[in-house]
């Protein structure tokens, strides 16, 4: 009962539908041509991928300073605060970005153009013809206003078009300062980059999308040794702040030790010839106190020499599986893609178009044909009364 009331209304509404199936061809004609134009006009992009896996983020040292692969007993868990969740936050940073926009690439093309990744995105990077228009109907009330804003706008144009790439520079401050056209560049970097984090399999992919091939391989391969640079340097500066401080307490047991040892050197020149029980115990307590002293200070310096070896064998960060390679297909623009939206886009409108228009949602203001006005005359006993019939 219930699929017959279905059915029953369904079937008006399809057949108006199908009544009105020119208007939907039409939209869909119009829907593929527009994704072809929209795909004709984007520019050609690549992809490379490089698929790594991560090392080892908690390590285990033992007394003796030496690193083991087991939690055993007494040992010491070093844990690494930068972790790989973190590393698309490291790399959205203008710390990160400007550094790597000053490497050199090459273009895919016969002359072989090699120029940096700064000039790249620069002047190298085509963008499709809307953007401009959307972009000067951004900039179209900064250019009415700037007559009103005195020299401002031509200093930061003039700073625009005249900038230093080695402007990554901290003030005395300890704030870091950067200019418009660096914040510009370190966007559209960030924009072409993306990391993506498998924890369960703890893998890290990194991704890196450029309009020309070769320049997306480099990019990538880059990347990756950068963030392992990276992390090898936190790492290693973590390494030699732990070393420094085992020195730093090395030379106060090394102090103590030889103080204790002359203390009972003293002692015993002092007291050779006694044998009271007083001095047999004051002399058994500074051997106690100088063996101590030097089991401490040989503990510090086995300690020390293990961070010296680990401080000189770095720890490796991430294993790379799928090194990077030159893209030979584009990743984007997809026709497929375009044509299946913009098909979707023109069937929902017209089929949204066909509901409001079935439903009166739509009201349609006509104009009324103007009707001529009869006059007629009633003589009153006194005057003359014009009266119009509608």
């Amino acid at each position: 009962m219930l699929k017959i009331r279905i059915r029953k209304k369904l079937s008006p509404w399809w057949a108006y539908v199908w009544g009105n199936r020119k208007l939907l061809c039409r939209l869909v004609g119009a829907g593929i041509v527009v994704a072809i134009i929209i795909t004709l006009s984007m520019p050609n992009e690549y992809e490379t991928t490089v698929f790594t896996v991560a090392e080892a983020r908690t390590v285990s040292v033992d007394a003796a300073g030496g690193v083991t692969a087991r939690n055993a007993m007494g040992s010491e868990r070093i844990r690494d605060a930068v972790l790989p969740s973190h590393y698309a936050r490291v790399i959205a940073t203008p710390q990160f970005l400007l550094p790597l926009s000053h490497m050199t690439v090459r273009l895919d093309d016969e002359a072989g153009t090699t120029l940096t990744l700064y000039e790249y995105l620069s002047t190298r990077i085509s963008r499709p013809w809307w953007s401009y228009i959307i972009r000067g109907i951004f900039r179209l009330p900064a250019l009415l206003l700037s007559p009103f804003r005195g020299n401002d706008d031509a200093s930061l144009l003039q700073n625009h078009t005249t900038a230093d790439t080695d402007s990554l520079a901290a003030s005395p401050e300890g704030v870091t300062r950067i200019t418009r056209r660096d914040a510009a560049v370190a966007s559209a970097l960030r924009k072409r980059i993306s990391v993506e984090i498998n924890r369960d399999k703890q893998s890290v992919a990194l991704s890196v999308r450029m309009q020309d091939p070769l320049v997306s391989a480099l990019v990538a391969d880059s990347l990756q040794a950068a963030i392992q640079a990276y992390v090898t340097d936190y790492r290693t500066d973590k390494e030699l702040n732990l070393l420094r401080q085992n020195e730093a307490l090395l030379e106060q047991s090394r102090q103590r030790y030889y103080q204790a040892q002359e203390e009972y050197a003293r002692y015993m020149d002092a007291n050779r010839d006694l044998a009271p029980l007083a001095a047999r115990i004051d002399r058994a307590n500074l051997r106690i106190r100088m063996q101590q002293a030097f089991t401490e200070y040989s503990r510090l310096t086995t300690l020390v020499q293990a961070n010296r070896m680990r401080v000189a064998n770095k720890r490796p960060v991430l294993k790379v599986i799928e090194p990077a390679h030159v893209p030979v297909h584009r990743a984007s623009p997809s026709l497929l893609l375009n044509v299946a939206v913009c098909l979707l886009l023109a069937l929902g409108s017209g089929i949204g178009w066909l509901y409001l228009k079935r439903n009166r949602f739509i009201i349609r203001w006509r104009r009324r044909p103007s009707r001529p006005r009869r006059y007629r005359f009633v003589l009153m006993p006194s005057h003359r009364r014009v009266v119009a019939d509608a």
